[in-house]
This record gives C-alpha cells, structure tokens and sequence, in this order.
C-alpha cells in the first residue's frame, strides 16, 4: 500500500527543467545585458559542490558577480534564487493527496535557494520531509541511495510503500531499485493529468481530481 509521495522541485513542482536555468533566466531580468547561457555557464561551473553543500550560493555568487562585473549584492541574489515559475497544476494534485498520503520533496539543490522557497511557497505546509542534497551531502544521482534513505526515514515509511516523481529518468534508476514506485514526469508537456492517472494505477486514491487529459 502507497503511504508516502516524493515530488522533485524543479521541472515537477516548477515548469523550468532545472533550478540553475530557472536562477540564470532571473538573473538576466535584472541585469540587463547577460544572456541566459553565459550565466548557465558561470553558474554550473560549482554546480556540483553546491548541491552537494561542499560550498555555499554565497561563494559562488561573488565569483560570478566578480567574473561579470556586477555589484555582490545580497538582494539581487534572493531575487535570483526566489522567483520561480510554480507549477500550479501540480499543486492542485499535491493539495488534493495532502489528507491522504505523507507528501515530501527530494531535490539537488543549494540550501540558500531551498531555504527561501520554503518560506516564500510555504513548501512545509504541503510537503514534509523536504530533502535537499546540499544539506544530505548526497544526490539523486551519486549512485548512492542515501538521500533516498533519508526521505524514507524521516517519513516512517519503507521503499514499497512509496513513489517518487522526477523530470529526470536516470534520477529513478536508484529508487525503483530500492522497490520504491517511480513516475517520469515529461516536464515539456507537464501533463498532470497523466500522472494522476499513473498515480491511481499504482493504487493512490485519486479521488477529486480531475483525470481528464
């Protein structure tokens, strides 16, 4: 029996793919002049330890700002890292499963940018644990389930009794592995209405939302 969902962040609970295009296309709203690219670029170069809390967004924001001649400030920075493009039909499913199922989140993330938008989106209200790579010193796709066995332990629950959604294939490889149920999530098409089908096939109770394509 399915006690337990796990949604990713970025390109499942947001409409960008990834958070680091999500972060470059803000900050090219507010500088003017920068193009996406450059500022993917810039960004990724310290993506991996970043995510996996060996630095911080701070570190890696005053390299960039010094590499593209920018004042270091703090405020532009939480503008980048809290405006987001929500996936509000997604929502609406996790809204709908909330009294029924523990809902959590495992993402690759930095902790800065995860500790504002759970205040700013009010994540805790819907989604507990939520699981940040920075913070496990692990990732979906280290090979390792560690940041998996974290989710499940502080949700109380075993593999078997959970799902885990992802925009990206090779980060269910470990999970289905570990016997939990998994659901790639095309983000191109953000069909939600699909999941909720995929959901209800899995033995979730999906009642009350819609499951009309």
């Amino acid at each position: 029996m399915i006690k337990a969902i796990f949604f990713d962040l970025d390109g499942v609970l947001t409409t960008d793919a990834k958070g680091s295009l999500t972060m470059s296309k803000n900050l090219c709203e507010l500088v003017p002049g920068l193009s996406v690219q450059e500022v993917l670029d810039s960004y990724r170069e310290d993506i991996e330890a970043l995510n996996m809390g060996q630095i911080s967004m701070s570190d890696v924001w005053k390299r960039m700002c010094a590499a593209f001649k920018i004042p270091a400030n703090d405020d532009l920075l939480r503008k980048m890292m809290s405006k987001v493009p929500k996936n509000n039909a997604m929502f609406d499913l996790a809204r709908s499963l909330f009294s029924r199922y523990r809902l959590g989140i495992i993402t690759d993330n930095n902790r800065e940018r995860m500790d504002l938008l759970t205040a700013d989106m009010q994540l805790e209200k819907l989604f507990d644990p939520i699981v940040i790579s920075a913070t496990e010193h692990a990732s979906k796709r280290d090979g390792t389930t560690t940041i998996f066995d974290a989710a499940l332990s502080r949700a109380g629950y075993k593999a078997e009794e959970a799902i885990f959604i992802d925009n990206q294939e090779k980060n269910l490889e470990v999970p289905a592995q570990m016997g939990m149920k998994t659901y790639w999530h095309d983000d191109q098409k953000n069909d939600v209405a699909a999941l909720s089908v995929a959901l209800r096939h899995m033995g979730v109770d999906v009642a009350g939302v819609s499951l009309e394509h």
